[in-house]
Parts: C-alpha cells; structure tokens; sequence
C-alpha cells in the first residue's frame, strides 16, 4: 500500500502481509517558507502507479509539441485548434508559469481509448497580470491514452478571474439528447455551469446554471461557448485594488483574505 502524508507531503509504501512494515518512505524537500504566501500548492494530491515506464507527458499550455496537439486535427468546438494554441493567448513568455493544474478526477472511455479530464486555474492569479484568453488553462481535454494527443478541447473559461478551476469529475454516460442518441460527457463545474458534450466529437450540447444564485455570468454562448459575464462581477473591470463582493459562487475568497499563488505550468504525466 501506497500512502502519502500531508506537508511536507512524504510517501510511504507499506507491506500489508507484514502488518504494514515501511517498506521505503520518500521525504522532499520542502521550503517551510512557502507556506504563509501560497493558497493550496503545499498539499500532496494523491499518488498512483504503474509498471513504472513514461508513456507520454502532456502539458496544459506551451507549443504544440508540449501539450501534444496537432493543429489541424485537435478541435475546440469543431474547429481546429491552430498552431501552437497553447501560446497564442499568452503575452510573451508568461504562458510558462501558466498553471493550469491536472489535479482532480480522471475517466477513461475503453471504447474510443480517450481519457478526459479538467485543467486548473490560470497563473498568475491577478488577472491584469496575464491577458487574453489563457489557454488550456480551464480546459476539458480529450486524449488519446496510448499516445497522449489531444483530440478535442473546451475552454470553459477564457482568462479565468475567479479561480474557478476545471477539475471536477467527468461523467460518461450515454444518452438521448435532443432526439439522438449521444456518447456524452457531464461536467458541474465549480463556476455554477453544468455542461454535457458529446465526448466523441467535444460538440457543447448543453450549458445551463445548476444553481439559479449564479451572477457572475448571465448564460453560455453556444456557439462559441464563452460565459456571458457581468461586469459588476468581474475582478478584472473593477480593478486589483478594488475588493469585488457579492460573486457567486465565490471560489477563491477576497483579495484581503487569499494571497495569489504563483504556479508553474502543469500537465498530465501518464
């Protein structure tokens, strides 16, 4: 059995025919001074093994060839990505401090052998700091789990000011939908948006408030899936010095209350 601790996050193996000996235990180095300035990154999120050989390493944000997308053939919302997708949305190199964590929940379709999974929140977490859309920060990703290669994309929310994350559960479930049947995808995500796509194709079928107390946004865009903000709601508009209240759902807390967290960018290690 595998266990981990919490900070400074050791690991243990233990042998259970042997009434739990340690085995090995793995202890990093952790700088203590971290702590006080960083909101959530002192924690371990869990472990998992294999048979121990890296199969492939994708990235969140970065050149094609780190995120493992092909231009042409890897779609957001039916449309081609572009090249280098990943970098495109960035201002000059800060796309490499991007966040972006993998760190929820895993699923995989044996059928079509894509996995899929959500992206965490952009960095820095001052969004005047990092302009344009931030992507695959807030990213539902389709992957080929053989190769790695993104097959299709969505972007939930384009520079992200709210620390909403993208990490909540994918739910595969096959159903009628609008008349045909449809391989989906459920996501309730942390913004208050429940989503369903067709996890073939990453076709957006449906996007609808789970919870009418929602303001932050007023609807989906269909057809180019963006939120429909409202300004009052908007960390950005208002200012880094000006303390926006009333969001919800208020993911992060106030300025007052939560430093920004600098992270650098992740991706899945598979």
């Amino acid at each position: 059995m595998y266990v981990h601790t919490p900070f400074p996050n050791k690991v243990f193996a233990l042998d259970l025919n042997n009434e739990g000996k340690i085995l090995w235990k793995y202890e990093p180095r952790q700088d203590t001074s971290v702590i006080p300035v960083m909101c959530c990154d002192t924690v371990n999120r869990g472990v998992a093994y294999a048979d121990g050989k890296l199969v492939w390493r994708g990235y969140s944000m970065g050149p094609d060839a780190d995120t493992l997308m092909d231009p042409e053939k890897t779609t957001h919302l039916g449309k081609p990505v572009g090249k280098d997708s990943g970098t495109a949305t960035w201002e000059g190199d800060q796309w490499k401090i991007g966040g972006g964590t993998t760190w929820g929940w895993y699923s995989y379709d044996p059928a079509l052998n894509l996995i899929y999974y959500g992206s965490g929140n952009p960095s820095t977490w001052n969004p005047s700091q990092r302009p344009g859309d931030n992507r695959w920060s807030m990213t539902i990703w389709a992957r080929d789990a053989d190769t790695g290669m993104a097959k299709w994309v969505y972007q939930m929310n384009p520079h992200d000011e709210w620390d909403y994350d993208g990490v909540n559960e994918m739910i595969l479930v096959d159903k009628e939908i609008q008349g045909k049947p449809r391989k989906a995808l459920v996501h309730l995500d942390r913004n208050g948006f429940g989503y369903t796509l067709d996890r073939v194709t990453g076709e957006l079928l449906v996007a609808e408030k789970f919870d009418p107390a929602v303001n932050w946004a007023t609807g989906i865009d269909m057809k180019t899936g963006r939120p429909q903000t409202v300004a009052e709601f908007s960390t950005g508009r208002n200012g880094e010095d000006v303390n926006t209240k009333g969001i919800c759902p208020a993911a992060l807390g106030t300025k007052d209350q939560q430093p920004a967290s600098y992270s650098p960018r992740t991706g899945l290690f598979y």
